[in-house]
């Protein structure tokens, strides 16, 4: 069968729209797989190069062994939840933000990131758009390269990271350079030393969380071993930093669900890994052993 000139130009057309979206898909974002919220605590220890899974009464055994220098943990267990509670003196340890760059569209890999044995901590991981799993919300910047601007319109707060130092501020008071490295987050928890959720948040469906918060001349680092919520876990922190003598003036929300993780390293090398180390990550928030002099 012959096709007239007529006929025949809607059948290219065609042809060239299938092939323009043939080349998308392949260069398509990945896209998060959309599921219940996460109920049941996901964990894994890792000894040299293998790993097992661990529940939460084998993490309080492990949490009496000796961390990297500079870093105390403490499980705190409230009516409504479990959470691990990391303290860290930044005089011995660097932060840092890792993440999506232009030369990283992969975006992080904790799994990946383990094999320094630098890093001492890991806590992410930022948001992301619902459907697209390494597309940042807010503001995402990483070593001086901004990745993704800030919303005026988004969370409030910026948790920003500088030389041996980090610091919370409102998003309409940050300025590109005030840290190398900074992102988006929120809500906030605590600020000024008090809890700053609503109490109507114990009416709301609890979640997963990782949460980060600035004490003086020490940071904490904040993962919830069961669904919490925010409310409950601020009032607990500031029953801890009182119990610590910390002044925390300011501790955010990092993230929620499957996107709350943390990795801890021991001083044997070991790492304990909440969450899903093998996902890739917009950003996480990471902490590095400095060399003794």
């Amino acid at each position: 069968m012959f096709l007239s000139r007529h006929h025949s130009r809607p059948v290219a057309l065609i042809a060239v729209l299938l092939s323009f979206l043939l080349a998308a898909c392949e260069e398509e974002p990945r896209r998060r797989v959309t599921s219940e919220p996460a109920r049941e605590l996901s964990a894994l220890l890792y000894e040299g190069k293998t790993s097992s899974d661990v529940d939460a009464k084998s993490i309080e055994t492990l949490l009496g062994d000796d961390l990297r220098p500079g870093l105390e943990a403490t499980l705190i267990k409230d009516p409504d939840g479990t959470m691990l509670v990391v303290s860290a003196r930044l005089a011995l340890l660097e932060p840092g933000l890792r993440g999506v760059t232009a030369d990283n569209p992969e975006g992080a890999v904790p799994d990946d990131m383990l094999r320094d044995d630098a890093l001492a901590l890991l806590i992410g991981s930022g948001f992301v758009s619902e459907l697209m799993a390494l597309s940042p919300l807010g503001l995402l910047q990483v070593n001086g390269e901004v990745v993704n601007r800030i919303e005026r319109h988004g969370y409030t707060r910026v948790l920003g990271i500088a030389d041996q130092r980090m610091g919370v501020v409102g998003h309409l008071q940050y300025e590109r350079g005030l840290f190398h490295s900074a992102l988006q987050v929120g809500p906030g928890v605590i600020e000024g030393g008090k809890v700053d959720i609503s109490p109507r948040d114990l009416e709301r469906q609890p979640f997963f969380r990782s949460l980060v918060g600035t004490c003086a001349d020490q940071s904490i680092f904040v993962t919830s071993l069961s669904p919490m919520h925010l409310h409950a876990m601020g009032n607990a922190l500031l029953k801890f930093a009182a119990k610590k003598q910390l002044t925390c003036d300011e501790v955010v929300n990092l993230a929620g669900d499957r996107e709350a993780i943390m990795a801890l390293r021991f001083a044997d090398g070991r790492v304990l890994f909440i969450g899903n180390p093998r996902t890739s990550r917009s950003a996480v928030v990471t902490l590095e052993s400095i060399p003794a002099a």
